[in-house]
């Protein structure tokens, strides 16, 4: 009989790919919403967005309710609610319905992480909580990749059909019921005093501060990848393929640091991943466009590198008390992608006036490693308070 910590793992992990898979899709048919809905690109990068502002609502508001009921009803509301958007999405019949779909749809996101993760944590067994929490972080690749095996099936007539490219999103719908009957009962006790969040500002200000720059610099480069790529002489089936490949590479990353940190200090493992996400961010996008083609070895060393996201929600579950672990966790993930969808969406500003040019390509360059540096710098100042947990 499975032990119940694999099911609540497994039902996490499938419903934060879910998750991915319904944020990311959207970036494969860009220029499909722009002549859909006579939109320009600008606009195309603030409907990404949205997604991520949703997602910060939904960590703060489902984050709190999960602190105060329990984690598994709000895994289930979540990924059921992010999913029937998606759907609703796929066939807005305007501008205003297709971005309110987006915005509701990342709010349900935002409450799915902070209950999914926080649910896996707790139950896990503490001599495995790292691989654990390294397999649900790993359905982040899971789910990427997944978009970019849909994109080459649907490639040969995604500029007819993109509302069923879309509508694909739905799928993690057949999630619920298995986390419905899989996932035990919780044994969660309402306390009347709930923990004080203010001495433990200090933790949430540098998480967030990190996870903004891992957000940032990645949508940076991979919201932009997509569409940049073909431009520079890749092919599109190409550029498809090696989403597959660096999304795997990303899932397989984050169990092998979870792994790991049992025996590597935490701050250690990601202070040398930030080094290494240094030197693959200039390789994924390099300005010098006569060796763009090194873009895919730069990729493909950035997803093994950003492995050691998935040490990065332990280090403050580590530090807070129980009933205010969803809380702050959905504030500082979400918080930190909405931070890099903002980062994205000047990007996408700039790409209006200048297109996919040089210019673009060097000030993605730039934002990244400024973002990956405040990483770096903050990770170094983090000190653990072993007597707060």
């Amino acid at each position: 009989m499975m032990k119940s910590y694999l099911h609540v793992m497994f039902s996490s992990t499938f419903a934060w790919a879910g998750n991915i898979y319904d944020l990311v899709l959207i970036t494969y048919i860009y220029t499909e919403l722009e002549k859909a809905y006579g939109i320009n690109i600008f606009l195309v990068s603030l409907l990404f967005s949205l997604g991520l502002i949703g997602r910060f609502i939904g960590g703060s508001i489902f984050g709190n309710i999960a602190d105060k009921i329990g984690r598994k009803p709000v895994l289930l509301l979540n990924t059921a609610g992010y999913a029937i958007f998606t759907g609703i999405m796929a066939f807005s019949p305007n501008v205003a319905m297709l971005f309110s779909a987006r915005i509701i749809q990342g709010i349900f996101m935002g409450g799915e992480w902070a209950s999914g993760t926080v649910i896996s944590y707790e139950y896990a067994p503490r001599e495995n909580v790292g691989t654990v929490i390294g397999v649900v972080q790993s359905g982040y690749g899971m789910g990427y990749a997944l978009t970019g095996l849909t994109y080459i099936l649907f490639l040969s007539s995604i500029g007819v059909n993109w509302r069923y490219f879309l509508l694909t999103g739905t799928l993690p719908l057949l999630i619920v019921p298995y986390a419905l009957l899989k996932i035990p009962k919780e044994k969660f006790v309402i306390k009347n005093n709930k923990p004080s969040l203010k001495p433990y500002k200090s933790y949430l200000i540098k998480i967030t501060i990190i996870m903004s720059g891992m957000f940032g610099a990645y949508f940076s480069i991979f919201s932009f990848y997509p569409t940049i790529a073909p431009v520079y002489g890749i092919k599109s089936s190409i550029v498809g393929a090696l989403m597959i490949l660096v999304n795997i590479i990303l899932s397989l990353s984050f169990v092998l640091f979870g792994k790991i940190s049992r025996r590597i200090n935490k701050r250690i493992l990601i202070i040398i991943s930030t080094v290494l996400l240094l030197f693959a961010a200039f390789l994924s996008m390099p300005f010098i466009t006569n060796i763009f083609g090194l873009s895919v070895f730069g990729v493909v060393l950035y997803s093994f590198s950003a492995g050691d996201w998935a040490l990065i929600p332990m280090l403050l579950i580590e530090e807070v008390p129980e009933g205010i672990r969803a809380t702050l966790s959905g504030i500082s993930y979400n918080l930190g992608a909405l931070i890099g969808g903002v980062i994205s969406v000047g990007i996408g500003f700039f790409a209006g006036i200048y297109g996919y040019s040089p210019f673009l390509i060097m000030l993605i360059d730039i934002i990244a490693i400024v973002l990956l540096l405040a990483v770096l710098i903050t990770i170094i100042s983090w000190k653990s308070s072993q007597n707060i947990s």
